[in-house]
């Protein structure tokens, strides 16, 4: 029976994701109807929305590839630069930031009263007025999906021996070769199943659409559930739209990734790549790479530039010390936001010991697949759908309010998780497979082995996981504004109804206050704790 151990783990905690996931659905089923699906579908306005999510999702998904590409491939030649690097770190920050506080640096940037808009007045003597609709959803999404997608290809090309760019160097290979016959190799991979993730976030992009979508033309399925709920309390309807969007993720999301040739799990790698120097003396490409580089600058550092000045403009130190609500909505943050981080990489790590038994040892590729695909689950379920299924579940059992905090580090733990196992697991299999022999040789096995010697090497890795978990989850705005309150409010949730009710004083110091404390995780995640040896 011990030589079955290392099953418990990965069964353990895909058993915990699927209890949370079944006890939603089993909600889900009780209010669902066929008839009134199909009443749904045969809508021409819900027609309408199901088209504008398909076809938001898939432009915001091509355009962050096409520009994260390029990005890619011109930063791997420049990566030792300063400026270079800052680029880099800002362009991480824009894809863990929570949402809200993206969503208010565009509209800094490029809202009506932006900076955009003041310089077009200077100019042409009138304003710009094209951040509401597609074009600020589109906006939103490059915005947060290019970096991660930027941090995947970077992580693929880091995989290319240095040997093969030596030999490539020594054939005199031009740039078109070197990409055709090293990089895209490396790339295509990996390409589509980044491409498959960033479509499903778009896809379930909520606060994006919510606060960017300008009206019910430019409207996605979830943000019909949201007001089906809240709005109407219409939970029948709900359920319906949730089931439709459920199907429509994940057939499109299958039929992207079924073109991929093989499965792995995809690294966080950090940026340290050991390439031979690829920079040219021709103008022209200097001149390409200088314009490409000042479009990633334009892309993450001009938005967040933005929203710092304008913080600092309207708020008050003083008043933050003062402002109960505002400071019980830090506590809640904290609370909420560092447990959901917690348990994610928990259970990302119990998934992994299981994973890298089944990858390096067995060999049982369709095992695999289904134990990492129980963490990807949420992809395709939104999580204000799964948080109603709960809700609809448990009402009549439990105080919903009493309750509250389970549920929202529960779900805001399942969408961070998908992300975790992706910044784990190459470097978690990566060393089981470099010091597999040498523990079993001295017999060093089980728990002691993880803690002693897995998880020291994994410092890195570990701690990216766990500040990025943890700011995802500060940041969720959907499953908070169904089941916060006035006890149970998150500075998300503060900023949303403080921009409803016209106070921005009181936003810009909550947003002020979300990127303080965001921020000072991740720096201290990367540059402390995940820089020891």
């Amino acid at each position: 029976m011990r030589k079955y151990n290392w099953l418990i783990p990965g069964l353990l905690a895909s058993f915990l994701i699927l209890v949370i996931i079944t006890v939603s659905l089993f909600g889900i089923i009780k209010y669902s109807s066929f008839k009134l699906i199909l009443e749904i579908i045969n809508d021409r306005y819900i027609q309408s929305i199901i088209y504008f999510t398909i076809y938001q999702s898939l432009i915001s998904c091509f355009l962050s590839i096409l520009i994260a590409l390029p990005l890619a491939l011109t930063i791997q030649k420049y990566v030792k630069y300063r400026l270079v690097k800052i680029v880099l770190s800002l362009a991480w920050l824009s894809f863990i930031s929570p949402v809200i506080i993206g969503v208010f640096a565009i509209i800094k940037l490029h809202g009506i009263s932006g900076w955009i808009s003041d310089v077009s007045l200077f100019v042409i003597g009138e304003k710009l007025e094209y951040i509401y609709g597609l074009n600020g959803i589109l906006i939103a999404h490059i915005f947060f999906n290019v970096p991660f997608a930027l941090r995947m290809i970077l992580g693929s090309l880091n995989t290319i021996p240095n040997e093969l760019w030596r030999v490539a160097i020594q054939n005199n290979l031009n740039r078109w070769q070197l990409f055709k016959i090293l990089e895209w190799p490396a790339i295509r991979n990996n390409i589509l199943i980044t491409s498959a993730i960033i479509f499903c976030l778009c896809f379930t992009s909520f606060v994006v659409v919510l606060i960017l979508g300008g009206g019910p033309k430019y409207s996605i399925i979830e943000v019909a559930i949201y007001y089906a709920l809240k709005i109407e309390f219409n939970i029948d309807r709900a359920v319906a739209l949730g089931i439709i969007q459920i199907v429509l993720a994940s057939v499109l999301a299958l039929l992207i990734i079924s073109f991929t040739k093989n499965y792995r799990i995809e690294p966080y790698i950090k940026i340290n790549l050991k390439i031979p120097n690829l920079q040219s003396n021709n103008y022209k490409i200097l001149t390409y790479d200088i314009f490409i580089i000042l479009v990633g600058i334009a892309v993450f550092l001009l938005p967040i530039i933005a929203l710092i000045v304008s913080c600092l403009k309207v708020s008050n130190f003083y008043s933050l010390i003062g402002n109960t609500g505002l400071l019980n909505s830090l506590y809640w943050t904290i609370i909420l936001g560092f447990s959901s981080g917690i348990l994610s990489v928990l259970l990302s790590i119990m998934l992994l010991m299981t994973l890298k038994i089944l990858i390096l040892k067995y060999k049982i590729k369709w095992l695999a697949v289904m134990i990492e695909l129980s963490g990807n689950l949420i992809l395709i379920l939104p999580p204000i759908l799964l948080a109603t299924g709960v809700f609809l579940s448990l009402r009549n059992i439990f105080n919903i309010q009493q309750i509250a905090p389970y549920v929202i580090i529960g779900i805001n733990c399942l969408t961070t998780i998908p992300f975790s196992i992706r910044i784990l697991g190459s470097d978690y299999i990566r060393i089981s497979s470099i010091y597999s022999r040498l523990f079993d040789a001295y017999n060093i096995r089980g728990i002691s082995r993880i803690v002693k010697y897995e998880i020291p090497m994994m410092r890195s890795s570990i701690a990216t996981s766990l500040a990025i978990s943890i700011t995802l989850s500060m940041g969720d705005l959907g499953v908070i504004s169904l089941f916060g309150s006035t006890d149970i409010r998150t500075l998300p949730l503060y900023i949303y109804q403080s921009l409803g009710s016209y106070r921005m004083d009181n936003a810009a110091e909550g947003i002020l206050l979300l990127l303080i404390l965001t921020t000072s995780i991740i720096f201290i995640a990367e540059q402390i704790f995940g820089e020891k040896k």
